[in-house]
């Protein structure tokens, strides 16, 4: 009776340690691990990628069905996200300049010319004759003095921000997104035109859909503005002839 009895103490304490070694956490996280390794970059077949492909263990999904059965507080991660052509992502762009140059110039230019002719040669009679200045002989002076002194100071700081909403235009292989953006924005005479252009990593756009435009690689931002104001600011082209040739 007491050998039966052991057998099946045995028989049920392996089952369990079978069971529990089923449900370890350790090897759910090495098997979500090794998942995660083996991931590549590569675009789907419509063009979509993933946005964590190829993500390290801390944002790859691990899912344990055994602490979801047992555990009152315990949540099953959603999906990742999918970036593919023509979503929308907001660009903020932060664009700040301070630019600073003095230059200083020194020129002086002095010279003499003096020039006296003492003989002067004609032709008379199919000869060389020497020609005779009845009121002197002809002399030539000339001085020029020239000081120059130039000095110029620059201080320029330029603040550019604003946030404008770009479309993926194209996913890379290697999981880079090419973002476009145009927007023009009208209010009575004033006009603006904001084009932005560049590549970014997918892993650099935040949770809310947004990339910081100093992570945008080969970035191009043109704005343009009409209207009144920008009149008022411009140069009239008198201004701007005097401000090309510097005659002064």
């Amino acid at each position: 009776m007491r050998m039966l009895l052991g057998i099946l103490m045995l028989v049920l304490t392996s089952s369990a340690w079978a069971a529990a070694q089923s449900n370890s956490l350790f090897l759910h996280s090495q098997a979500a691990k090794a998942e995660a390794e083996a991931a590549t970059t590569q675009p789907a077949a419509n063009g979509a990628v993933q946005a964590n492909a190829g993500a390290t263990q801390s944002t790859a999904i691990v899912r344990n069905a055994a602490l979801a059965q047992v555990s009152l507080t315990a949540m099953t991660p959603s999906e990742p996200s999918t970036i593919q052509v023509n979503d929308l992502i907001t660009v903020v762009v932060r664009h700040r300049l301070r630019y600073q140059s003095e230059a200083r110039t020194n020129q002086q230019s002095r010279w003499n010319l003096r020039t006296r002719l003492d003989g002067w040669f004609r032709i008379h009679d199919r000869k060389w004759t020497q020609q005779d200045f009845e009121r002197g002989t002809p002399d030539i002076r000339l001085r020029n003095q020239n000081d120059l002194q130039n000095q110029g100071r620059a201080d320029r700081k330029d603040v550019f921000e604003t946030r404008v909403m770009a479309k993926v235009m194209d996913v890379k292989p290697n999981g880079n997104l090419i973002l476009g953006a145009h927007s023009r924005v009208k209010i009575g005479e004033e006009d603006q035109l904001i084009v932005l252009t560049g590549e970014c990593n997918k892993s650099d756009i935040a949770p809310d859909g947004s990339i910081l435009s100093d992570k945008i690689y080969a970035l191009e931002v043109i704005t343009e503005n009409d209207g009144a104001m920008q009149d008022l600011a411009n140069r009239g082209w008198l201004k701007r002839l005097v401000d090309d040739v510097k005659p002064f």
